[in-house]
C-alpha cells in the first residue's frame, strides 16, 4: 500500500505579516497543511527516472472539482514547491518506507475533466538547473561533496569513497554536469576505472557503481515478467574513422577490422582539432570515440518492485533475456492498487571485449593559425644589409 503526503513550502515574510494582519482583523486564515495525507485523492502515481537525467520524477493526478460544479466536494490546495513524499506501508505492520521525497514544480488542470494533473522532482533537480564555476583540487568524492555543500543539498553518510585526483575548473557547468565531469575522471583513472552514477537516495546525493545488484532480486517469465523485448542494429555503426586536418589531408584512420569484415565498410570524418592554450586536446580519443559498434536494446515489463530504478543492476532469466543487465531507466506506474514497471536494459557481460582498432598514421595535422604565427615569426626577422 502507498502512503503518499503533502507539506505547504514555506512562507515569505510578507506572506507571514499578511496572515498575522488578517488575524488581527478577524479573517479566516487557511492552516497550513503539514505531512497532511492526501493518498484518498490520488488516482495514479507514475514515479521515473533515467541515468541520462539528473532528477527523478513523481508525475501523478488527483481527484479535482469546484463548487459550483459539486457543493459537497473538498478540495485539496497543492501549491507550486509544495514537499510531496511517497512511501510504502505494508500490511503486517503500520510502518511506513519512503522511497520519494521532492518538491512539485508543475501543476496542471482542464476544464473539461475532473482531476489536477502534478509533477515533482526529487532534490537533484536543484543540482540540475544550477550553474557554477567552481575549481576542483580534490579527490572525486570530495569534488562531489563540495558541489552538495555549496548548494545546500545533503550528501550521502555513504557516498562511495572515490580516491582519483582531479584538478580542473568547472566554468559555468550545471551543478550534475560536473558531477558527471568528476566521474568520468574516475572512469578514466586506471587505477580506479569504475563507471559511477549520482542519484538521490533517501534525499541525500550519492553514487551507484555501474553493476552494483539489486539483492534477493531475479526477473523471471515465471513469477514477475509480463513480457520483454530486445533489438540488435548496426544502423548506427561506424567502424572506420577517417581523421583529417583543416586542409582535408588524411592524417590518420581507425578501424575495426572486425566489424568491417563483418557488416561492410561505415566510415565517418573527424576533423581535428587544433591545440588551446591552458587547454590539452586529444584528437586520437576525439577520433575513436566516433566508433561505434552494434546498437543492443532490451526492456521488460513487470509486476513492480520498488528497488528497480536507473543506475542498479538486476538478474535476468526470461526467454528473451538472461544475464546480468543495467537498468537505463524505468518507470514504475502504481494504479488501483497494482504496480507495473518498465525497465529499459543494457547488458553486461561477464567479459568485457576490447575492439581491435587498427590506427594507421600519414602526417601530423596541419592548422592555418599555427601556419600565420610561423609566418608572422619570419617577416618579423631584419635582413642583414649587404657590405
Amino acid at each position: 500500500m502507498l502512503v503518499c503526503r503533502y507539506t505547504d513550502p514555506p512562507l515569505t515574510d510578507e506572506e507571514k505579516q499578511k496572515q498575522e494582519q488578517a488575524k488581527k482583523n478577524g479573517e479566516t486564515v487557511p492552516e497550513a497543511k503539514n505531512d497532511f495525507d492526501i493518498t484518498d485523492y490520488i488516482l495514479r502515481y507514475e514515479w521515473s527516472g533515467d541515468v541520462t537525467q539528473a532528477a527523478r520524477k513523481l508525475e501523478f493526478s488527483i481527484t479535482h472539482n469546484v463548487p459550483g460544479k459539486d457543493s459537497s466536494f473538498t478540495q485539496l490546495d497543492l501549491k507550486l514547491g509544495g514537499f510531496i513524499t511517497l512511501a510504502e506501508k505494508t500490511e503486517e505492520s503500520e510502518e511506513e518506507t519512503e522511497f520519494f521525497t521532492g518538491r512539485i514544480f508543475f501543476r496542471n488542470r482542464s476544464t473539461d475533466g475532473y482531476t489536477f494533473e502534478f509533477a515533482a522532482y526529487d532534490d537533484m533537480i536543484y543540482l540540475a538547473k544550477s550553474h557554477i564555476s567552481m575549481l576542483f583540487e580534490c579527490s572525486v568524492s570530495d569534488g562531489i561533496k563540495e558541489i552538495c555543500k555549496h548548494m545546500g543539498i545533503e550528501a550521502a553518510e555513504d557516498l562511495p569513497d572515490i580516491p582519483t585526483k582531479v584538478s580542473f575548473f568547472a566554468q559555468d557547468k550545471s551543478c550534475t554536469e560536473a558531477i558527471r565531469m568528476l566521474l568520468e575522471k574516475a572512469k578514466a583513472d586506471t587505477a580506479v576505472k569504475k563507471e559511477y552514477n549520482a542519484l538521490c537516495i533517501n534525499g541525500a546525493v550519492t553514487c551507484v557503481l555501474k553493476g552494483e545488484m539489486i539483492e534477493d532480486y531475479v526477473a523471471t517469465d515465471k513469477t514477475n515478467v509480463i513480457s520483454s523485448e530486445h533489438s540488435e542494429s548496426v544502423e548506427d555503426m561506424v567502424n572506420r574513422v577517417v581523421m583529417v586536418d583543416e586542409k582535408g589531408s588524411v592524417c590518420q584512420t581507425f578501424t575495426n577490422t572486425d566489424d568491417q569484415t563483418h557488416f561492410g565498410t561505415l566510415e565517418k570524418v573527424y576533423k581535428a582539432k587544433p591545440p588551446k592554450k591552458g587547454e590539452s586536446v586529444d584528437n586520437v580519443a576525439g577520433a575513436k570515440a566516433m566508433l561505434s559498434r552494434t546498437k543492443e536494446e532490451s526492456s521488460l515489463q513487470g509486476l513492480g518492485y520498488i528497488q528497480c530504478i536507473a543506475g542498479y543492476t538486476i538478474k535476468v532469466q526470461e526467454e528473451n533475456l538472461k544475464g546480468n543487465f543495467f537498468i537505463k531507466s524505468d518507470s514504475h506506474t502504481f494504479e488501483n492498487n497494482v504496480h507495473n514497471m518498465r525497465l529499459t536494459l543494457e547488458y553486461l557481460s561477464e567479459k568485457q571485449e576490447e575492439p581491435k582498432i587498427v590506427q594507421r598514421y600519414y602526417r601530423e595535422p596541419e592548422f592555418k593559425a599555427a601556419k600565420k604565427k610561423q609566418r608572422k615569426k619570419s617577416t618579423g626577422r631584419k635582413r642583414k644589409k649587404k657590405t
